[in-house]
């Protein structure tokens, strides 16, 4: 007998003794082609018993599908390197083997102003990912960003994923923690494949990317 076979006959005999119902022996039925009828305390009991049965199914169908999307999420997740707690895990970098090759506030000839992201260089084609659960509310090629995709968290907080080769999510895309944003290029204003990383809470100013990752306890 399978676990919620055996947790709807549980039901029932808990039902049947909670309203009284004696066996089954003893509880009229109802004879097809004469008058008599089943008890309505039975009828009733039935009813509920059946009811109380659909929804342990459901609950048990919700947890099932539940367990597979964790599965899936902590498949992804040490597919990119990370261990222990998986479904638990909140944050991850948005790139592995990358080195970093220019931080925040730096100016010089190489930037038109003051750089206002973190850059990680990587390898042509490296995948990009979702710090964490949000939403893609733009992509488009962005003049000295080259190809842009703006990720929104759900506090509000914007990161932006410049100079990809190819954009891999469209705008409206609803990602989860780990899944794929793009693809480490050299487009727009750019000495060579690197992803430049900005963080901008409530799409404000931007801050110093390596500060606010570390923030979320992680080691850029």
């Amino acid at each position: 007998m399978d676990l919620r076979r055996a947790v709807a006959a549980t039901v029932l005999v808990c039902a049947a003794v909670a309203y009284g119902a004696g066996p089954a022996s003893a509880v009229p039925e109802q004879v097809e082609g004469t008058a008599e009828t089943r008890d309505p305390s039975e009828i009733a009991l039935e009813r509920q018993v059946h009811e109380r049965e659909l929804a342990l199914t459901a609950m048990f169908d919700a947890a099932e599908r539940h367990a597979e999307v964790e599965g899936v999420r902590a498949d992804r997740l040490a597919a990119l390197g990370y261990t222990g707690n998986l479904p638990d895990l909140e944050h991850v970098l948005p790139i592995h083997d990358y080195h970093l090759s220019a931080g925040f506030g730096l100016t010089g000839p190489l930037w038109e102003s003051i750089h206002t992201g973190a850059d990680f260089g990587a390898t042509t084609g490296t995948s990009l990912v979702a710090v964490a659960d949000g939403t893609v509310t733009e992509v488009a090629y962005a003049g000295s960003y080259g190809n842009r995709t703006i990720f929104t968290l759900e506090d509000g907080t914007e990161l932006w994923y410049c100079h990809q080769l190819t954009p891999l999510a469209s705008a409206g895309a609803r990602l989860e923690i780990g899944e794929p944003i793009g693809l480490v290029g050299s487009t727009g204003n750019s000495t060579g494949p690197h992803l430049h990383f900005e963080v901008r809470p409530g799409g404000g100013a931007p801050i110093d990317p390596i500060a606010w990752l570390r923030s979320l306890g992680l080691d850029p």
